[in-house]
């Protein structure tokens, strides 16, 4: 009798994640409102130590988000992330940033997401995630610049941005090529794209959750989407 109900409350507590995550897909997309997670980050500031001794320093601006998509056996995921820091320098002046970016002239540029504020709506996958990424140890996950290059986008105000650099997730550091697609008005420029990753590129191993009559494991492969805005201070 005791194995039987405990059967049953584990089958009813998959029942119910997988109605819920189904319940608010499609109120989302009736109400046609942006998800939770694509909020944009509550707060926003510098990298430290990076200057613009030599050139303009550009910084995050309010509106940036950063938030990731991921697959289980059970259902979707997602994570956003609540805090951001970003920092760039551009060899040239603010008030003609498309020029700079054009010449190849971006000095450096890091973005920078705090583990600690990376959460989805549920803290079992939250207290797994920090231990995937081992966030005492590693408690940043960071993207620097190499270099980066811009071309002409689809319409006559916009631009694509091939940004080659380094990715360090988890104490792991591997490259990355962001393809990003710009806009750059009133002084800013706007970067928008999406990247996938594999967790054990950076020797992460997919999160899993035993229950009573099952597991739930993460796949491999997430989808990270960025929108964020670099401007002068």
């Amino acid at each position: 009798m005791k194995h039987m109900m405990q059967v049953w409350m584990a089958t009813t507590a998959v029942m119910v994640l997988t109605t819920m995550a189904l319940a608010d897909s499609g109120n989302q997309l009736m109400q046609n409102q942006a998800h939770w997670y694509q909020a944009a980050a509550t707060l926003v500031g510098p990298v430290d130590g990076i200057d613009a001794k030599t050139g303009t320093l550009l910084t995050l601006k309010t509106g940036s988000s950063v938030y990731m998509e991921g697959g289980s056996t059970l259902h979707l995921y997602q994570m956003n992330a609540h805090a951001l820091k970003g920092s760039a320098v551009v060899k040239g002046s603010s008030t003609d940033l498309l020029k700079a970016l054009k010449a190849g002239k971006v000095g450096s540029m890091s973005l920078v997401v705090p583990v600690a504020v990376l959460k989805s709506r549920e803290s079992g996958l939250d207290d797994n995630a920090d231990k995937a990424l081992k966030s005492t140890e590693n408690p940043e996950i960071r993207f620097d610049l190499t270099k980066e290059s811009l071309v002409a986008g689809v319409s006559n105000d916009s631009y694509v941005m091939n940004a080659s650099g380094t990715l360090t997730i988890a104490g792991v550091t591997n490259p990355v090529t962001l393809v990003s697609h710009v806009t750059i008005s009133d002084n800013q420029i706007h970067l928008k794209g999406v990247q996938k990753l594999k967790m054990t590129d950076f020797k992460i191993t997919p999160p899993s959750i035993s229950l009573v009559v099952t597991s739930i494991t993460c796949t491999d492969e997430i989808t990270v989407y960025y929108d964020v805005i670099f401007a002068a201070k």
